[in-house]
């Protein structure tokens, strides 16, 4: 009897389109009641509730946000901050000081760069003209926050080669302070400096902040939008974001610049690749910063649209950060003593073989052979001689 096994293996071979195919409009739209997101509900802080809102739903979802990523098996922390806000108009200001980033992170396997995918999860406790309101910011941005939960979602089990990093930021619409907070405490130019919770900065290469991308307004319904901080939409980040989006969704990018009111602007300032992934065009979305920015608002939010553009999220990172698939193995094909063992491989992944007569044994497994990081996705056969062993089990490991 010959048994095969293969590390983390699946039935069928798995594919990172397979991967994004997870995210359905049903599975993203899961995350908003987790989020308070219906009319009179709001993840504003303020110091004066009884007008704003129930601030304390801004604590329950931070709680929400960093117990599901901990459930996924990521490294969890938060990053605390305060700061003091003079308000948009003026008329008021705050000492904030119930501030914290909920930060995610799957350190990578052998890999040194590092890709940041991050959304608000704040919202507004004033209007444009600075009147207060309770906002439920379905949109602006719980539709950015279920995005990167998504992908969170489809990728915890899976093995990568470079480091990934979510991060729901708080106090974003108050002027990015959880992104600057981010940039400034856990960010450096100092290699000897970094540790599990401070990244060097020139090995971060990419960041890309998730900003309202769950409504359509109708114009161009297949658009979505990456816009540069500055007057350069030709960046690595830019090219890979939008080829992602046209292989893995039905939408089109569009390569937009010079927008700096999000949380990308801080990572822009240092040097790091960064960009907002965000809906066709969120200065026409009739209830931002406003009440009705609600998931019971009728024909507002497209959950569909979102589900595609947190498929987006996770191409991309599939693609940029090297996700290593599980190892798949064709049925064998024996000939005498002679077995062939074949697997699909993924450009840049190494593999090695090993055979045992004992799978009791944990030492007993034996190297068959092994390759370097393949050049391309490929198949690979090995052919072995089973010297007539009625018992004997094979496995294959990817690296």
């Amino acid at each position: 009897m010959i048994l095969l096994l293969a590390t983390g293996a699946a039935a069928n071979a798995v594919t990172i389109s397979e991967v994004t195919e997870q995210i359905t409009p049903n599975s993203y739209s899961n995350w908003f009641p987790g989020l308070f997101t219906s009319d009179g509900e709001s993840r504003a802080f303020t110091t004066t509730p009884s007008v704003r809102g129930p601030d304390h739903q801004h604590d329950l979802a931070r709680d929400f946000i960093a117990s599901n990523f901990q459930a996924m098996g990521y490294d969890v922390w938060l990053d605390p901050f305060t700061y003091d806000w003079s308000g948009w108009s003026g008329q008021e200001s705050y000492h904030y000081t119930n501030c914290n980033n909920v930060v995610a992170v799957k350190p990578g396997q052998g890999g040194t760069n590092v890709y940041i995918v991050g959304a608000h999860y704040d919202t507004v406790d004033e209007d444009n003209s600075g009147t207060p309101i309770v906002c439920p910011g379905a949109d602006d941005n719980a539709s950015g926050v279920a995005g990167i939960l998504e992908a969170a979602r489809v990728l915890q089990d899976f093995t990568f080669r470079d480091t990934i990093i979510f991060i729901a930021f708080d106090a974003e619409e108050t002027g990015a302070f959880g992104s600057l907070n981010f940039v400034n405490t856990h960010t450096t130019t100092d290699l000897l400096s970094t540790n599990a919770t401070t990244f060097y900065r020139p090995a971060i290469k990419a960041m890309i902040s998730a900003d309202m991308i769950a409504y359509d307004d109708g114009t161009n319904p297949n658009n979505v939008s990456i816009y540069s901080a500055d007057s350069n939409t030709n960046t690595p980040v830019h090219q890979a974001l939008g080829q992602a989006i046209t292989r893995y969704t039905a939408l089109n990018p569009v390569h937009l610049p010079n927008v700096s009111d999000s949380d990308h602007e801080y990572f822009h300032a240092v040097g790091i690749d960064a960009v907002v992934f965000s809906e066709n065009d969120i200065d026409i979305n009739p209830n931002w910063h406003d009440a009705p920015d609600s998931t019971d608002t009728p024909n507002y939010m497209n959950y569909a649209y979102g589900a595609e553009n947190a498929k987006a999220l996770t191409g991309y990172l599939s693609e940029q950060a090297q996700v290593i698939l599980p190892v798949t193995l064709y049925p064998p094909v024996v000939n005498g003593n002679l077995f062939t063992l074949s697997w699909d491989t993924t450009a840049g992944v190494s593999y090695a073989a090993y055979s045992t007569m004992d799978l009791t044994d944990t030492n007993g497994w034996q190297l068959i052979v092994q390759f370097g990081p393949s050049a391309s996705n490929s198949t690979i056969s090995v052919q072995v001689n089973t010297d007539g062993k009625q018992t004997q089990a094979f496995k294959v490991e990817s690296f």
